[in-house]
Formats: structure tokens, C-alpha cells, sequence
């Protein structure tokens, strides 16, 4: 569907349109200037309010920007979102375009319900992200920018990610893959008791990581990003302490555990630097987590001697003990989301014939209180009249579509089956009637 279709429409599942861009979207350059630091979801509402559009929602998280809208008729606004995202970056549009999405109508939707299922997210079964579209969407009804449709696409979106989580190993993944984690890291070290334990980025898993160590009994954590106030303001929040990003150096060799999830695509660890901090270290053992995407870790890191080094297929292939599991689990999840969204659009359907229900069933009491009031007619006479004067109109358009148009006849024939609940006929049948 063109957008100018789109935009035309009365329907605003029709109108609807989700524009944006994600980690994996966009090139590093614009990721480290678009997700450095959380994006200014304030002032990303008010642009999307100034757009004027029907309703709107912005999804923005540590790793996507994206728009949620329903222009109103005859809006274009793709360009205008590319805009916002832009100036967000700081870029020419020209630059952001090809790193961008767009999708429409029933697509725009399916992604919601992929993202709040943490589908479409760099560890598949993420458990934030669901809580992060929750909270986007509040943002967005108390902003006064999302209305009735985006909050039925919102509520379905929900249901998505609940069934995906109850109905498929999807939820485990995540887990398990740190669960993984932290039998590696007893198996290198056995107690957790005086292990250091570094964060390098701010991505989903090293916070999940980071939960599930602590939990182990490590206290002594450390978060380090290239952006102070972000570092600052989620260590206060997990309760571990943090270190400017120029310090780097003086921490790896301090760490036992070190996790990294910049995913800046330039390499946060390098070699050397590892092999010099195990050399401070005496050759102490250091666990490395790589769970950047792309790596963080310089490759031929793990051949240093006592540098272990674990990337997220590793975790993966030590969780699942199995060729395909995670394939699997998003194929069950996906195919759940697909259910869902059958069910929406089915409801608004039969929600949107309504009216046209309505309107017949008062046209046949009309015609029924006719037969009543034509006369003295017994139950025979009055059932027979009845039946006729429904069937008048529809035989007279069915014999008068065979006679013009045979497609449109047989389109109509099968209708009225499906209407009635008919068994199957030949036409002579009908015909010689």
C-alpha cells in the first residue's frame, strides 16, 4: 500500500504508520549519536504532537526510536518523522534515510506486537522491553496523543507478549543464556564472594547479567559508559557504583567478570589491552562476556592465556544443549503474534458490520410488522407472506446479476451460503425453484 493511499483512508488501521530506527538499523556512527545516552522522550512527543496527526505513540528505548502514527487524512508525515529522528541524531536527513523503516496498515502493527514481545530485540526474550512499551504508551495517554485505536493496538500488543511469554520457551532464552553465565563463572572462579564484576554499555542482557551476578552475591560492581550522566543514573538505579569511561584501563585490570554490551561496532576491548591488564593481574584468571552486537571484544582476545572469553552464541549453545532452539522458540512466538493480530483484525471487522446488522434486522421486524398488520391471516398464510416479502428484493438483485453479470451472480450465490449456512447446489436446482 502507498502511503498516499494510506493516508487517504478513513479507517485509521489503514492510516496507520510506524516509522523508525533501531541499533541494528542504523550504521555506528549515527548509533552512537542517536543511543549514547536515553533518548529525550519529552521532547519526541511534543514533535510528534506537533505533526497534528489523529493519535500517535513513540516507542523510545537504550536501543530504537521509533513513531507510531495515524496521520490524518491526506497527511503525509513519513518525511517529518524522519526529520524529528534526524535532528535527534544531529544529521542530515539524506543520511538517516536509508537507514531507516517504514511500515503500514497491518505490518505497522505486527511490529508493535513483535517489539512488546521482545522479538525484535538484540537478545531474543529480553524481559524490559515489554515494560518499556508499557511505559511509552502511559507517556503517550498522558500526553493526550494516543486515543482509542492505538490503545486497542496497544492492549493487543500486550495480550501478544503474554501468551509469547507463557506459550513458547521465548521467555527462557534470555534467562537460561545468564543463568549460563554464571555457572561459567563458578566453574572459573568457585566462590563469588571478593570477585569484581564490570559492566561496559548499557544494553539489556549486561543489565540482566548484571542482576543475576549480584544476586550470586557479588557486591562489588562497576558500570562504566562513554556518557557520565547515563552511567550515573542507571548505576544509582541498580544500586552498583560507576567510574568514567577514561579510567577504562585501570578497571579491566581490577575485573574478574567483565560484560560488555556497547555495541558501537567499534571494538570496546582490544587484545592488547586485556593481555596488559592480566599482567597486572599476575595472570589471575578474567572472565569476558561479549555481548555486543556487533562484537566488542577484538577477535584472538581468547587466546591470551587465563582470558576466557564467551560471546552469546557461546551462552546460547551452553543454555540450549541444542541445534535450533532459539530458531524454534521464535518461530512458536511469531506464529502466536500472527494469532494475535488475526484476532484483532477480525474483531474490528465484525465490529465495523455492525451498523449493517443493525440496519437489516430492523428492515425484517419493519416487513414482519407488515404481515401482522395486513390482515387475518393464519400462521401458514402469514409465514408464507413473511418469507416472501424477505426474499423479494435479494431473488430479484441475484436474477438480475445472472442476467449481466455471471461473476458477480456466482460471487453473490456463494455469499448467501455463507450468510444462510447453505449446503451446496447446483444452479438447475435453484433455477427450476
Amino acid at each position: 500500500m502507498a502511503q498516499s493511499e494510506l493516508a487517504t483512508s478513513t479507517d485509521p488501521l489503514e492510516r496507520l504508520l510506524l516509522f523508525g530506527v533501531n541499533s541494528r538499523s542504523v550504521a555506528a556512527p549515527l548509533c552512537d549519536k542517536l543511543f549514547a545516552e536515553e533518548p529525550d522522550q519529552a521532547s519526541l512527543i511534543a514533535a510528534v504532537r506537533a505533526l497534528d496527526c489523529d493519535e500517535g505513540l513513540v516507542l523510545s528505548t537504550c536501543e530504537r526510536i521509533e513513531f507510531l502514527v495515524v496521520p490524518r487524512s491526506g497527511q503525509r508525515v513519513a518525511g517529518l518523522l524522519l526529520q524529528i529522528i534526524a535532528e535527534a541524531a544531529h544529521s542530515p536527513p539524506a543520511e538517516l534515510a536509508g537507514q531507516s523503516y517504514c511500515h503500514l496498515g497491518p505490518d505497522a502493527l505486527r511490529h508493535l506486537l513483535g517489539v512488546a514481545s521482545s522479538l525484535d530485540s538484540q537478545v531474543l526474550g529480553e524481559p524490559q522491553v515489554l515494560g518499556q512499551v508499557k511505559q511509552c504508551y502511559r507517556a503517550a495517554v498522558e500526553a493526550g496523543i494516543a486515543g482509542p485505536f492505538l490503545g486497542s493496538a496497544a492492549q493487543a500488543a500486550f495480550a501478544a507478549a503474554k501468551r509469547v511469554r507463557s506459550e513458547t520457551p521465548v521467555g527462557q532464552q534470555a534467562s537460561s543464556m545468564t543463568l549460563a553465565a554464571t555457572q561459567v563463572a563458578r566453574d572459573l572462579f568457585g566462590r563469588f564472594d571478593n570477585l569484581n564484576f564490570l559492566w561496559l554499555g548499557l544494553g539489556e542482557m549486561g543489565e540482566m547479567l548484571s542482576d543475576d551476578f549480584a544476586a550470586t552475591g557479588i557486591t562489588q560492581r562497576l558500570l562504566m559508559h562513554p556518557s557520565p550522566r547515563r552511567a550515573e543514573a542507571v548505576a544509582r538505579r541498580l544500586g552498583c557504583n560507576f567510574a568514567p569511561w577514561e579510567e577504562l584501563g585501570q578497571h579491566i585490570a581490577d575485573a574478574d567478570i567483565i560484560v560488555s554490551d556497547a555495541g558501537s561496532g567499534r571494538f570496546t576491548l582490544a587484545r592488547d589491552a586485556v593481555a596488559a591488564a592480566l599482567k597486572r593481574r599476575r595472570h589471575r584468571p578474567v572472565l569476558l562476556i561479549d555481548a555486543g552486537v556487533p562484537a566488542d571484544i577484538e577477535p584472538g582476545t581468547g587466546d591470551i592465556e587465563d582470558a576466557f572469553v564467551y560471546d552469546l552464541d557461546d551462552l546460547e549453545r551452553l543454555a540450549n544443549r541444542q541445534s535450533g532452539a532459539r530458531a524454534a522458540a521464535s518461530a512458536m512466538a511469531w506464529a502466536l503474534v500472527e494469532d494475535e493480530l488475526t484476532a484483532f483484525l477480525r474483531a474490528r471487522a465484525e465490529r465495523s458490520a455492525t451498523p449493517s446488522v443493525v440496519i437489516l434486522r430492523r428492515h425484517f421486524e419493519e416487513m414482519r410488522q407488515e404481515v401482522i398488520t395486513s390482515g387475518d391471516l393464519d400462521a401458514e398464510a402469514a409465514t408464507r407472506l413473511l418469507v416472501n416479502k424477505l426474499l423479494h428484493e435479494p431473488s430479484e438483485a441475484l436474477r438480475s446479476a445472472i442476467a449481466t453479470d455471471p461473476a458477480l451472480a456466482a460471487e453473490l450465490e456463494e455469499l448467501i451460503r455463507r450468510l444462510f449456512a447453505l449446503p451446496q447446489s447446483g444452479r438447475g436446482a435453484a433455477d427450476r425453484e
